[in-house]
């Protein structure tokens, strides 16, 4: 991670071509960018939600894990789809990374995606969430 100004950007994961950070760290908040279903080339991993749902949460994952954070500590997630018809097989990809306690989510359908993707997250997290979860159970 790159310290800037009390902001500490993640470069992990960042395609190419593209000028943006993956995710910005600022205190105990991390903002992550909008993250696809490619591989380390930036290429598609395949045409269906349900592949390039599990890549992109893999891909989250590994840019929170360059933030010091889990899963367990995102908040909040945003879905953009191209077609809400693929909203269960992405659902059922996002349980196997959420089995339980899920984060607050929003889903939205979008006509078209960058890089011709069926599926982008965004997602906010703050460090140690699971432990305040597990006190507020």
């Amino acid at each position: 991670m790159e310290v800037l100004m009390g902001r500490e950007l993640i470069t992990r994961g960042k395609l190419p071509g593209y000028r943006y950070s993956p995710g910005v760290v600022v205190g105990d908040t991390a903002y992550l960018a909008g993250h696809f279903g490619v591989d380390d080339d930036g290429k598609l991993v395949a045409a269906d939600v349900a592949a390039q749902g599990h890549r992109a949460l893999m891909n989250l994952r590994s840019t929170l894990d360059a933030a010091g954070m889990t899963l367990g500590d995102v908040v909040s997630m945003r879905v953009w789809l191209t077609t809400y018809d693929d909203m269960p097989a992405f659902d059922e990809v996002y349980g196997e990374f959420f089995p339980a306690d899920p984060p607050a989510r929003t889903a939205f359908m979008m006509e078209r995606l960058p890089l011709g993707a069926a599926v982008e997250l965004d997602a906010m997290a703050v460090r140690h969430s699971a432990e305040v979860k597990a006190r507020l159970a």
